[in-house]
């Protein structure tokens, strides 16, 4: 698979309209609909023994375990973590992986003159202060399984920005995977495009031009509670 992500940085310059239109497209009754919806319109079969589920989001470990389920596959979480603006704690510029792989916001990298020495630098300290511990936490402290010359299916419950899927796709390659495919409810139309290209496959059921949000789209979109996550998590470690 030919690698263009050397040429998605640009794409997570995407913003969406931040403010919710009085009349709100409903596409999902809650987070149960929209993985029943996203199993109903996946081919199954097209992934055979092979095939390794990777969870990407708290958010969305509940889509990535039940799809696991479904194809009788192993399931893997891949930690991440935003790298912030050095004066802008809500502005992100690029994104972290726990096997240091990042994907970058070159506009606004730019835009905010912010040098690549200040990214890698934040890059290690996010892996030591944040993932680290997620991974002793959840993990075990015990390293991903491999990937390489594996079918990989890479699944969230949606994208906004498109920075913590194209950075595990980036994770995933570096890992030497056979293939990599993503899947997901939703997602924005600009960048779904690009991650068609960065992939061997997307399978996203709705790509809205106008995006607002992951949650506009649902009409019940309640916080993940720790205790599934953790519950998952124990069955992950489990198997």
């Amino acid at each position: 698979m030919q690698n263009p992500l050397n040429n998605i940085v640009n794409v997570t310059s995407f913003i969406g309209n931040s403010a919710h239109s009085t009349r709100r497209k409903i596409l999902f009754e809650n987070r149960e609909d929209a993985l029943e919806k996203l199993l109903s319109n996946l081919p199954l079969s097209f992934f055979g023994q092979d095939c390794i589920v990777i969870g990407i989001s708290f958010e969305g470990i509940y889509f990535a375990y039940r799809l696991a389920q479904t194809l009788k596959a192993p399931l893997a979480f891949l930690f991440t973590s935003p790298i912030l603006a050095p004066n802008n704690p809500e502005c992100e510029i690029a994104m972290a992986t726990e096997t240091h792989d990042v994907v970058i916001n070159e506009p606004l990298v730019k835009s905010f003159e912010i040098s690549l020495d200040y990214i890698y630098g934040e890059v290690q300290r996010q892996y030591e202060d944040k993932m680290l511990p997620l991974i002793y936490q959840y993990r075990k402290g015990n390293p991903l399984i491999s990937f390489k010359g594996k079918r990989v299916l890479i699944v969230d419950e949606g994208i906004d920005s498109g920075l913590t899927a194209f950075s595990a796709i980036k994770s995933v390659i570096t890992l030497q995977a056979k293939t990599v495919h993503f899947a997901c409810p939703v997602a924005p139309c600009d960048v779904a495009e690009i991650m068609e290209e960065a992939t061997d496959g997307l399978f996203c059921l709705y790509r809205p031009k106008n995006f607002v949000d992951i949650g506009y789209y649902y009409r019940d979109y309640p916080p993940i509670e720790m205790e599934r996550i953790e519950e998952i998590f124990s069955k992950i470690q489990g198997e």
